[in-house]
């Protein structure tokens, strides 16, 4: 997984809610791809937390709780 030393001014992390300038990640968004080209949601790394992921064995999907009620 390919991550960036700073987060991007304009961009509020869907989990913590800022935008505080840490190493983050971009996850691609669902539906928004044309080809090879994808935009993107930039999370901090240091919010992807273990804990929040589930696994839909049925489906094959991995998914994250961004908030934390939802767990």
């Amino acid at each position: 997984m390919r991550t960036f030393e700073h987060f991007p001014e304009v961009a509020t992390c869907p989990i913590c809610g800022t935008s505080e300038d840490k190493e983050c990640v971009l996850i691609p968004i669902d539906g928004a791809q044309d080809g090879n080209i994808s935009q993107a949601q930039p999370f901090h790394t240091e919010c992807i937390k273990i804990e929040n992921m589930r696994y839909q064995e049925k489906t094959g999907i991995v998914y994250l709780w961004c908030k934390e009620e939802a767990v």
